[in-house]
């Protein structure tokens, strides 16, 4: 028996394996012993890991935004269901009844005025016996579908409930809630709720490199070495999203660039915001950016502080009363920062106005002074709360700027006896308060020729804006014509805040932003007129943004000055319940106040008779009559040397005296004015003047 000699096995030929430190496009080859596997290159259409993760944030995110958004709106989900069924409920009705009874009745009056012609006569009847046959037939047919759908669907319905756990009832009722609320919903919504866009598709690493590259901020060559921080994300009406830009180039060289990263997404300009990020751990090369693919200020918003209860603190929070791209309320703080607003009639600045006021309204600590140049009824809503309200009258401006530069200097003087540099929260009490001046309307005091005291109101209005602000004063002025002979040179320049709703040209827009704001993109004359409120406002806080007032209406206003009166009152503050320097210095010099606008409660400064005063009291009540209460309130408010609560005098004693003053100034009229038992404001019965006798005495 032989061995076999052991053979060694054959060599291999192994090609010499190489580190490669760069990958290589193409084709990835990998070596197994003799074997080589190829890796196809990923197709085009198929996603990365990466990217199907991101995709899947993006999924959850928008099934959550709609989850919750409809969660939030399922009251009112519930109102449109009943008004859905009760539609579908006339609908039915509708087609029960269809066209037949106007047939009917059609043929009845062809048929009376055929009579005296039998043949026409006896047509007719015939024709209403079609009519009514066909009509029972058409109700018959209408029931029976109706009660074949009903049973079908009762039954599948009881079917459903009856065999089914929880979760098939709660579906139940989601379908029966979504079929109602379908058909009520509302078929033109006066305000669009905002809704988060897709994100699917928005913004991404990939996306800025090329709009970065095509804005012209970045060289190709680098586009590489951008990166993206985080994922993009709501905000507001619209996605935001932050990159790195590569080292050497500050994210504000992409800033500058707007216009064209804007046309390189495909948006507009102010539907986007690009801005150098300041946060923590951040550096001069990280770009923030928010891009929305409609128009963010097409939505109509209302002022947060509709249906507000309590007090606002507008020296702190301040009073919210525009918002911006993101939805979000921009707010005005009340304490040192005067305030110009101009624009075209009819653009936006009496909704500006109102919102301010709508905030004023609810701080105790603010007198509010207003003079309307307009002369309308906008503002006679908070006349009760207005320190001084005065319509038109340029010598009335006049006199209480005069008044107004004596409270300054006793202003100046507290400040300096206590050492300090301007007013701040904890002495507002002690100061008297907090002012705002509010001139609305001023080509109808400051232009040269408008009356003989246009010069000295331009001046002293520029004095206000420019020192009063450390004392307490805050002056906002409003023009719709901004010409430089309405807003002169030194009072525009001591207005540090700036609003600028659509104007005529663009020179009238910089008359009201500042020169040269048009040419850097701030052009009030662009802004879109089918946007009332849309804006530019500019403040030191903010700097200058793009804007859209809040909507406030009429019921708004009354709603808020009604509260704010309450406020005011329990707190000692209306006009009349203290002592006002102002109001006090022009009822000396005049002998009118223009307290709660003045008599007549709408800011016409003349005199009027106690009967007239009685009359005006008793008509706005709008119950016929008017209480003793009521009459010493509006009295104290206008004449309170004569009829406010004296110190250390209780409301017993206080009314006993006014009643007696107010009796007195009857019978100096000559009028015999009888006391009666009427109706309160809270439906409870006690003393006062029924309107019907105001009215015969003043004609007797």
């Amino acid at each position: 028996m032989t061995t076999a000699a052991h053979t060694p096995p054959p060599a291999v030929d192994r090609p010499t394996l190489t580190v490669v430190k760069e990958p290589l496009e193409g084709t990835v080859v990998e070596h197994q012993g003799d074997l080589v596997v190829e890796r196809r290159p990923r197709p085009a259409w198929m996603r990365s890991a990466k990217d199907l993760k991101q995709h899947a944030v993006y999924v959850r995110d928008n099934a959550l935004d709609w989850a919750g958004y409809h969660a939030a709106h399922s009251p009112y989900y519930v109102g449109w269901s009943f008004r859905g069924y009760g539609r579908l409920a006339c609908r039915w009705i509708d087609a029960y009844r269809d066209d037949y009874p106007q047939l009917i009745k059609s043929a009845r009056e062809t048929l009376h005025g055929a009579k005296g012609n039998p043949a026409r006569e006896v047509e007719w009847k015939q024709q209403i016996i079609v009519h009514r046959t066909e009509y029972r037939r058409h109700r018959n047919v209408h029931l029976l579908k109706t009660g074949g759908w009903a049973t079908a669907a009762t039954a599948g319905v009881g079917a459903g409930a009856w065999f089914g756990g929880t979760l098939t009832d709660i579906i139940l009722g989601l379908a029966v809630l979504g079929f109602g609320a379908w058909h009520g919903r509302p078929e033109q919504p006066a305000a669009v709720a905002p809704q988060a866009p897709r994100r699917v598709s928005q913004l991404g690493e990939e996306t800025m490199r090329r709009v970065l590259v095509e804005g012209e901020a970045v060289p190709e060559k680098r586009a590489e070495e951008i990166r993206g921080v985080g994922i993009p994300h709501t905000e507001g009406p619209g996605i935001a999203y932050c990159v790195d830009l590569p080292s050497g180039i500050p994210a504000s060289v992409a800033v500058a660039k707007a216009d064209k990263i804007a046309s390189a997404l495909g948006v507009h300009k102010d539907w986007m915001d690009l801005a150098v990020d300041r946060g923590e751990g951040s550096s001069e090369s990280r770009l923030k950016v928010w891009v929305s693919h409609e128009d963010p200020f097409a939505v109509v918003r209302r002022s947060p502080l509709v249906g507000h209860k309590g007090t606002v603190d507008t020296w702190r929070d301040g009073v919210p009363v525009v918002f911006g791209k993101r939805g979000n309320a921009i707010n005005f703080h009340v304490r040192d920062v005067s305030m110009l607003v101009g624009g075209a009639t009819r653009r936006g600045k009496g909704v500006w106005l109102a919102n301010l006021l709508l905030g004023i309204a609810k701080d105790v600590r603010v007198n509010i002074r207003l003079f309307d140049g307009k002369g309308s009824g906008e503002h006679n809503p908070f006349a009760p709360i207005l320190s001084t309200f005065v319509k038109g009258n340029p010598e009335r401006l006049a006199l209480f700027l005069r008044a107004g530069l004596e409270e300054m200097e006793r202003r100046a003087d507290f400040l300096d006896e206590r050492n300090l540099d301007k007013v701040n929260p904890e002495i507002l009490d002690e100061i008297g308060g907090l002012e705002v001046w509010i001139v609305d309307e001023l080509a109808t005091y400051t232009p040269k020729g408008t009356s003989d005291f246009a010069d000295e109101i331009t001046e002293n209005l520029s004095q206000v804006a420019a020192v009063a602000l450390s004392l307490g004063i805050i002056l906002v002025s409003l023009t719709q014509v901004p010409e430089v002979d309405v807003v002169r040179g030194r009072l525009r320049q001591n207005h540090i805040g700036r609003t600028a709703v659509n104007t005529e040209s663009a020179s009238a827009s910089n008359t009201i932003m500042g020169d040269g704001m048009a040419g850097q993109g701030y052009d009030a004359s662009k802004i879109p007129l089918d946007q009332p409120g849309r804006c530019f406002t500019r403040t030191p806080e903010i700097g200058t943004i793009p804007a859209r007032s809040f909507l406030v209406e009429r019921e708004d206003k009354l709603a808020a000055a009604a509260e704010g009166h309450e406020l005011r009152r329990r707190a000692g503050r209306l006009p009349g319940q203290w002592h006002d320097p102002i109001e006090s210095r022009l009822k000396a010099w005049t002998g009118v106040s223009s307290a709660a606008g003045g008599e007549r409660g709408n800011g016409r400064i003349t005199r009027v008779t106690i009967l007239e005063r009685l009359e005006i009291l008793a008509k706005a009540t709008g119950r016929g009559s008017v209480t003793n209460s009521e009459i010493f309130q509006a009295l104290a408010s206008t004449d309170p040397a004569k009829y406010a609560m004296r110190d250390g005098e209780n409301e017993k004693g206080w009314t006993t005296r006014v009643g007696a003053a107010l009796k007195e100034d009857l019978k100096s009229a000559g009028v015999e004015l009888e006391v009666k038992r009427v109706v309160g404001a809270d439906g409870g019965r006690t003393y006062g003047y029924q309107l019907a006798d105001i009215i015969a005495a003043r004609n007797a």
